[in-house]
């Protein structure tokens, strides 16, 4: 018996509520598999991340998502329309996680403790 997938860690809505474009169902649709990729890689660099997941985490995937949505569909890393050039920040395009988004998952490093001194100025 396989044990079942974890919760995304966004939604579609998150994703559409991000953006001031209307996504087609087809970009809908796409969104919905982009998170549960998203989330995996999340799970994946992130091997620490708590549960319930920091507020941080429907905005850092859909974040992502949306970046993912935005590459070109053929991979190219820049295109050219008439006197429009796009170049893709990112080699290779597509769905990633930068190292900001990943530290926004990782849980806060806890206090210092332990013995201290202070010295009489």
């Amino acid at each position: 018996m396989t044990s079942p997938e974890p919760t995304p860690l966004a939604t579609v809505a998150d994703v559409q509520a991000r953006t001031e474009v209307e996504l087609t169902e087809e970009q809908r649709a796409r969104a919905a598999v982009l998170i549960a990729d998203a989330s995996a890689v999340a799970r994946a660099r992130v091997p620490e991340l708590p549960a319930p997941p920091p507020a941080t985490a429907p905005g850092v995937i859909a974040t992502a998502v949306l970046r993912a949505l935005a590459a070109p569909p053929d991979g190219n890393r820049s295109e050219t329309v008439g006197a429009h050039s796009r170049v893709a920040a990112h080699d290779g395009g597509g769905l990633y996680l930068t190292e900001d988004e990943l530290e926004l998952l990782r849980p806060p490093l806890p206090a210092p403790r332990g013995a201290f001194s202070i010295w009489p100025g």
